[in-house]
């Protein structure tokens, strides 16, 4: 027969492993916030829609923030990439905005990509300059 003691300890055992692992993912993501800093050269190849012309260009990553990094800005770009390497970025070039998902994996990253105004799909390619 379980007691109230052992119900306790068996409780305060799960909420203690409950609680480590994200602890322990947090002190991770603090320590790593720069890993993937640098510029990224990045291709952009359309797959669907009417897009059909390929696209290069740099981005640079600063404490896991994305920006256009190239010297002269012709868009915008936004987003991150966590410590574990997923990124999320919106790129606004005049009327047109694109969004973006991939991974980074070392010093490569790819993914795809949306352009709802266009109406057109495709996947990119990364590789740290």
């Amino acid at each position: 027969m379980i007691t109230l003691n052992h119900a306790l300890a068996g409780a305060a055992m799960l909420g203690a492993l409950l609680v480590l692992p994200v602890t322990a993912q947090e002190t991770h993501a603090t320590v790593d916030i720069g890993l993937h800093d640098g510029v990224w050269q990045v291709a952009a190849e359309p797959a669907t829609g009417p897009c059909s012309k390929r696209h290069e260009f740099k981005l640079s990553v600063e404490d896991g923030q994305i920006s256009y990094g190239g010297l002269i800005p012709l868009a915008e770009a936004s987003g991150s990439v966590n410590p574990l390497g997923v990124i999320e970025i919106q790129v606004v070039r005049g009327e047109e905005t694109l969004a973006a998902t991939g991974l980074v994996r070392g010093d490569t990253a790819s993914g795809r990509w949306t352009s709802p105004v266009k109406n057109c799909t495709g996947s990119w390619v990364a590789r740290k300059a």
